[in-house]
């Protein structure tokens, strides 16, 4: 008997150990402090939006969270919206609760804009610049958060090998004195530190536009043949199309006085470097359009610039802006010979 109550008392003991233990493993005393992103604050009927979570404040911490659409809890990260209305976003990670965002959902047939949108945001910098990792980090944070947004990084000043006349022309028509510097959809400032600020860009990204792009190119010896299909819904618009070339994976050693980002070196050695401005195609305050309900199709020739370190990177990006109030309407990227449609809804 007393071997049996021995055995029983040990197995329990084992029991209250792996609970505990399990707990442990659970519970991040870390995880104080939570935060909620959605790739669009507005969207329609039918369409997915993603949700991530972010820990203190910039660890990915999505695939361990769970979340809830108007306090119902889903079993991923998605969530295709069925009816219209207004609906409340939650994330709870290891029993901390995110801030809760709010998401508007409209019936398509209701709206006067027909194409996906997209945002752009024009980043300043420089390889030389100290305090550009906080919007280099920033645009990666963004890009994890949404595909709905088209980055393009324009250096500027000091000894940088990325700088172009085009760059120079462009930033001095925005009265660009100084980096770092983001500018989103051309008329707002992305605030500092931009990679605490990626809500702000997310923000700006609508269930609909009232214009659509689509690109398609080919390359043959060095010259580029492009296309632009431009689509615009019912609302008469004054617009002006800007196109830009870019290019990918560009390295280079970056300096860095940010102790908590890219591991606090000082310098951070064979940087990568995405969609950096090489040249633009069309006027650099664009080119202007008017259309009414119908798909415009505008042609472009033109050869690589000498400079560019490998075709295969390079990207077209092509915006149209309003004359208006000169805010960026919606924007588009491809890669060299890609095939696009206009993206309708």
């Amino acid at each position: 008997m007393k071997t049996n109550a021995i055995v029983k008392s040990v197995m329990l003991l084992l029991v209250i150990v792996f609970t505990a233990c399990s707990d442990a493993v659970v519970i991040d005393q870390n995880a104080s402090n939570i935060t909620l992103y959605v790739s669009q604050n507005q969207t329609v009927v039918g369409e997915t939006v993603t949700f991530s979570a972010f820990s203190n404040p910039s660890t990915n911490v999505t695939l361990q969270s769970v979340f809830y659409v108007n306090n119902i809890e889903l079993p991923s990260n998605t969530y295709t919206f069925p009816a219209e209305g207004s609906y409340t976003i939650k994330a709870v990670y290891q029993n901390t609760t995110s801030n809760t965002i709010e998401i508007n959902v409209v019936n398509p047939q209701t709206t006067v804009s027909q194409f996906v949108h997209r945002v752009l945001v024009e980043e300043y910098s420089g390889t030389w610049c100290g305090n550009c990792p906080l919007i280099l980090y920033g645009t990666e944070l963004l890009k994890q958060q949404t595909d709905k947004e088209v980055s393009v990084q324009i250096h500027l000043f000091g000894n940088d090998p990325f700088i172009t006349s085009h760059g120079n022309t462009l930033a001095e028509e925005q009265n660009i004195n100084g980096v770092p510097m983001g500018r989103i959809n051309r008329t707002l400032t992305w605030s500092a530190p931009q990679y605490l600020n990626v809500s702000q860009v997310i923000n700006e990204i609508e269930s609909s536009s009232a214009v659509g792009l689509a690109i398609n190119s080919s390359v043959t010896s060095g010259v580029v043949s492009m296309s632009v299909d431009l689509g615009f819904g019912n609302t008469a618009l004054q617009t002006k199309l800007v196109v830009y070339v870019v290019e990918d994976n560009l390295i280079h050693s970056q300096s860095n006085y940010s102790s908590n980002l890219y591991g606090g070196s000082s310098v951070i050695q064979n940087f990568e470097y995405d969609g950096v401005l090489r040249s633009i195609v069309t006027p650099t305050s664009g080119e202007p359009i008017v259309a009414l309900g119908e798909i415009i199709t505008k042609d472009y020739s033109f050869n690589l610039p000498s400079y560019v370190s490998n075709p295969n990177n390079v990207k077209l990006v092509a915006f149209l802006i309003d004359t208006t109030n000169n805010s960026v309407l919606n924007v588009r990227q491809a890669s060299l010979g890609e095939t696009q449609i206009l993206e309708s809804l």
